[in-house]
């Protein structure tokens, strides 16, 4: 395979996105910082089922751990899941809240 194609809006790809973050997150290692930086210039092209994923996951991540060390990995990851907020805003997408 000499020139491999990637779609950004293939769902196998979105999956694989969120398995990188599913599994850089909470972690105090230099992974947050290739992963978030990866990902972020993408989220104009990824499909909204890969952006809400990441937008459940980021907002359940404090209660399940939190984002790792709160200097250094933390501020990467709200930067990141205000960005995915935004692009999914800008589509005129819901939110993810939060249950009661």
């Amino acid at each position: 395979m000499k020139n491999p194609q990637i779609d950004p809006q293939s769902s196998d790809f979105g999956a694989v996105l969120n398995c990188a973050v599913r599994y850089a997150v909470g972690r105090r290692t230099y992974m947050p910082g290739i992963v978030i930086g990866f990902i972020t210039p993408l989220l104009p092209c990824l499909n909204v089922k890969t952006l809400h994923c990441f937008d459940r996951d980021m907002t359940e991540q404090k209660h399940l751990g939190g984002y790792g060390d709160p200097l250094i990995d933390e501020p990467g990851w709200l930067r990141f899941h205000d960005a995915v907020r935004q692009e999914l805003t800008s589509r005129g997408e819901e939110l993810y809240k939060e249950p009661v």
